[in-house]
């Protein structure tokens, strides 16, 4: 005899806690506890430190959808018109100005927009573990212990993987690759209750095509929507919607999947932020470190609308592979895209050859690999007019998040430690005179505001540079910075009342040739 399936743990969106390790925690909450007392307009005054409503806006996406326009193949006014086009069929706040342009990023749409009509719409789902039945529709009388377990009982159900329950709260659909297990019986067009399951990125995976009864996790409500083909197919198939979603637990999202292709692009308003700091200007060299999935560096090009050099890296061929794509797609052929490990790319001027530029490297360069990629081993020092350097993080600062998986403060060091090599790199490959960003999606200090004083302090030929007309708050108080350098660097709070994910920038130039050890 089979032993009992043990009951899923199933939580509304508002019930859940986003949990970190008590050492993690206790790192990040004393760098905020400078603001603790102090309210928040965007949060339960009840929570008792900064660090809990930081925790408690990661649950959700910023409430204004982002889109960064391609100024190579678009402009803000065709971007506007396309998605004032696409979202008609959406009931707007502010007046009906739902689509908007930014007031200082000019490059910048911004969409707030409520949920598509539905029986169930008028609810508010984040307060609910299963969606709302005030008619008490039964689906399931020979199911007399569903209602237990916790499971709605007027819908058939689903759960997806968490990282797409992630995607669904952005304002994605479901794809058939993130369903993991479901109600038997879902048929094309029925409306459906979606789940996503919340276990750790190393804890056993759930079985795809596992029927509902038998899940026993742990799990969150994250939105209703109606069903694009029957229950087999979702587990038949490898690509493919196979539920568009009707309404979601956050704040609503418009579904922008593939919407204006190539002349647009989703990126949230502090990554847009980061190269408009840079400044690119015409015919300038261009380095960016770290340039996987590529949005940054797209939007270098759009600005400087292909008119120079930019060299984009990562040491990951497949990720500058798939970033290839991405620069194509966007009309961006001024990047270079090389699989290359920006911390070991600094050249020595060999005595027979002498120091070359970038474009003579890469003019001269071959591919030797199928991929395509050019096969370039470094640049020389003060080779680039800019560097925009947007190192591999702890990624503290995403939202949504429904789950974290930091392990230790130990751990958080290390990306710290990761981060000091760039940047010795950078400096290195950056002309006298030259601009360089650094910019990260966490909240740890460590990585930030610690960061830049490293910079100031190891190396005597840098100086910060003020982002004012940028939006974004001050760097926090106490990690070493002068009040004045607080107020040069930019931070983004996930619960300050801008309402952003969490992100740091900071800019320097040089100059003076590096002597600096």
């Amino acid at each position: 005899m089979s032993p009992p399936i043990e009951s899923p743990e199933i939580l509304s969106l508002n019930d859940l806690k986003i949990h970190l390790p008590p050492d993690v925690y206790n790192h990040l909450a004393t760098q905020y506890s400078v603001f603790d007392g102090a309210t928040s307009p965007t949060t339960d005054s009840m929570l008792s430190s900064h660090m809990d409503k930081i925790l408690e806006s990661m649950k959700t996406s910023p409430t204004e959808t982002c889109c960064r326009v391609n100024l190579i193949q678009s402009s803000a006014e065709d971007i506007i018109d396309g998605l004032r086009s696409h979202t008609s069929n959406i009931t707007y706040e502010n007046h009906g100005s739902a689509v908007r342009c930014h007031e200082t990023l000019k490059d910048l749409v911004m969409i707030r927009s409520r949920p598509k009509q539905s029986n169930t719409a008028d609810a508010n789902v984040y307060h609910c573990s299963v969606p709302p039945n005030p008619e008490c529709n039964n689906l399931f009388p020979n199911w007399p212990t569903r209602v237990e377990k916790g499971w709605p009982m007027s819908h058939r159900a689903i759960v997806v993987d968490r990282f797409c329950g992630e995607a669904v709260l952005r304002g994605a659909d479901v794809f058939v690759r993130g369903i993991l297990a479901a109600d038997a019986g879902i048929k094309a067009d029925e409306e459906i209750a979606v789940y996503a399951d919340l276990r750790s990125t190393n804890a056993k995976s759930v079985p795809r095509g596992l029927v509902l009864e038998h899940y026993s996790g742990r799990c969150v409500f994250v939105g209703i929507g109606k069903s694009c083909c029957k229950r087999s197919d979702y587990f038949a198939q490898s690509a493919g919607i196979g539920v568009r979603m009707v309404q979601i637990a956050g704040p609503p999202q418009p579904s922008l999947n593939s919407v204006l292709s190539g002349k647009m692009m989703l990126q949230n308003l502090p990554s847009v932020c980061v190269a408009h700091a840079l400044d690119p200007q015409l015919g300038e060299v261009i380095l960016d470190m770290c340039c996987a999935p590529g949005g940054k560096t797209t939007h270098v090009a759009s600005l400087i609308k292909n008119e120079g050099l930019i060299i984009a890296c990562d040491k990951s061929r497949k990720k500058m592979v798939s970033a290839r794509d991405l620069f194509r797609s966007m009309g961006a052929t001024c990047i270079v895209p090389l699989a290359l490990d920006s911390t070991k790319s600094l050249l020595d001027v060999d005595e027979g050859r002498g120091w070359k530029s970038p474009n003579q490297i890469v003019g001269s360069a071959s591919s030797a690999f199928k991929d395509g990629l050019l096969n370039v081993k470094g640049f020389y020092e003060n080779s680039f007019d800019r560097i925009l350097l947007d190192p591999p993080c702890s990624a503290l600062g995403l939202r949504p998040k429904l789950l974290v998986d930091a392990k230790s403060s130990k751990e958080l060091s290390k990306f710290a430690e990761y981060q000091r090599r760039f940047i010795r790199e950078a400096i290195s490959l950056l002309k006298p005179g030259g601009t360089m960003t650094y910019s990260t999606c966490t909240i740890n200090a460590q990585e930030n505001e610690d960061m830049v004083l490293f910079v100031l302090s190891e190396f005597s030929s840098m100086r910060l540079v003020p982002m004012s007309s940028l939006p974004g708050l001050p760097g926090l108080p106490g990690r070493g910075l002068t009040d004045h350098e607080c107020q040069m660097v930019r931070r983004f709070d996930p619960c300050d009342k801008g309402d952003t994910m969490g992100f740091f920038l900071a800019k320097f130039t040089k100059i003076q040739a590096c002597t600096d050890s």
